[in-house]
């Protein structure tokens, strides 16, 4: 998943995703000056970053 795909699945700014990044919250990879993601690590994050709402 490249940057782009990432934002759209967790509803996040480039920026936020940037940060993230910075702190070591979420790996990633670069080939060629590209940034990419595996999704794997997004579902990871998903279930253990993302808690749920109280109603």
């Amino acid at each position: 998943m490249d940057s782009a795909d990432v934002c759209r699945a967790l509803g996040i700014s480039k920026r936020t995703l940037q940060t993230w990044r910075n702190n070591g919250k979420i790996p990633y990879a670069m080939l060629g000056g590209k940034v990419y993601f595996k999704e794997s690590d997004i579902n990871d994050l998903l279930r253990t970053e993302i808690k749920p709402v109280k109603k």
